[in-house]
């Protein structure tokens, strides 16, 4: 699946209230501030199919989870964002262009929080 990409400045600022937001993965859209490198939108596309293995709703409620938890961890919004199981695979495979064709589902199942 192809995600739909958005570029808004003004929604991706309005939305940088906890951390400093670039782009955001809102199944099935993409949401950024400006155009996207290869990287960051691959980065983006791996939320999306991660959503779609947790129904959207699951995702959300683990990505929560899992930031409630780091910062109350480390205490500090960006290690707390950086330690979402999530964000982990994201972050670790967005370089990787063949990696979504040779994916397996729930990969991020790897990566703890």
């Amino acid at each position: 699946m192809k995600p739909i990409t958005i570029i808004a400045p003004r929604l991706t600022k309005a939305l940088s209230i906890v951390i400093d937001i670039r782009a955001i993965t809102l199944f099935p859209f993409i949401i950024s501030s400006e155009e996207m490198s290869e990287e960051i939108l691959n980065h983006e596309t791996i939320h999306i199919h991660q959503q779609k293995e947790l129904f959207v709703v699951f995702f959300y409620m683990l990505y929560v989870w899992d930031y409630m938890r780091g910062l109350i961890k480390f205490r500090d919004k960006e290690l707390a964002y950086r330690n979402i199981r999530f964000e982990q695979e994201a972050y670790a495979q967005m370089h990787n262009k063949e990696y979504l064709q040779n994916r397996s589902r729930h990969s991020w199942r790897k990566y703890k929080a």
